[in-house]
């Protein structure tokens, strides 16, 4: 017998604020609670808030405009609550503080045992990469993905690259809360020189075979992008609380 879909909080928060949508304290066009009283009304995290809300934009049913808030738009089409039950039950919070463990120590083993042909095909990469810098988004990422893949593989290990493997599978490739992210903020042409300049450090520290600044550069990359999710999840215009700064670590129940 097939078990049911695990459901994270984010996702009955979701449901619950879509039927206070349709039950009439708002109209279309109306700005919402910010994501602090969100988190209030419902007793939940800030973090959980955000991935609700990021639900509701797939839905159609919202909009988050920069530094005005939360708006209900009651878009004309709309998904079905079904299609937005992710493939995995991570949310994209939870993802970066996994990756920047993870890979962190992935890239430090591998400073010593990257091959020289696999350093070559690192440097490819990246020469792909950079020539994508204001071209094709998709093909950025395809390469992005690459990147970590070459890296993980060059541990020579496999239950190493198969983890690092499933994680961006399973989450960031499947999971469209993340790709909602990653499509709608995390690729302007700013932040992909950002990218592409961490992943030349991580590259120098590889070539230098240094496990340390392997892990630092790794981790720096990620600490990158979640920084730049905190600018988006503040885009109310809210200060950030302190639990923004630790909402990888959550865990609602």
């Amino acid at each position: 017998m097939k078990e049911p879909t695990t459901k994270r909080r984010y996702y009955d928060v979701g449901l619950q604020i879509e039927e206070l949508l349709y039950s009439g304290v708002f109209k279309a066009g109306e700005r919402l609670p910010s994501e602090r009283e969100l988190s209030e009304r419902f007793e939940t995290s800030r973090a959980t808030i955000r991935e609700a809300i990021i639900m509701l934009e797939l839905k159609g049913l919202v909009i988050v405009r920069q530094g005005a808030g939360i708006y209900f738009i009651d878009s004309p089409e709309k998904i079905d609550s079904m299609s937005i039950v992710p493939h995995s039950d991570i949310g994209p919070f939870e993802l970066l503080q996994a990756r920047q463990i993870i890979e962190s120590n992935i890239a430090a083993f591998a400073a010593s045992q990257i091959k020289i042909n696999e350093l070559r095909e690192l440097k490819r990469v990246l020469s792909l990469q950079e020539n994508e810098l204001d071209g094709d988004s998709e093909k950025f990422e395809e390469y992005d993905r690459q990147f970590h893949r070459l890296i993980a593989e060059s541990t020579q290990n496999r239950v190493l690259i198969n983890q690092a493997n499933d994680m961006w599978r399973s989450v960031r490739t499947e999971n469209p809360l993340w790709k909602e992210l990653n499509h709608q903020y995390l690729h302007d042409i700013a932040l992909r020189s950002t990218w592409l300049n961490d992943h030349k450090r991580i590259f120098i520290a590889l070539q230098k075979r240094s496990a340390e600044d392997a892990r630092q550069a790794v981790w720096q990359h990620i600490e990158n992008s979640k920084q730049e999710l905190l600018k988006i999840a503040n885009s109310d215009g809210a200060d950030a609380d302190l639990d923004d700064y630790f909402f990888a670590m959550e865990f609602d129940t």
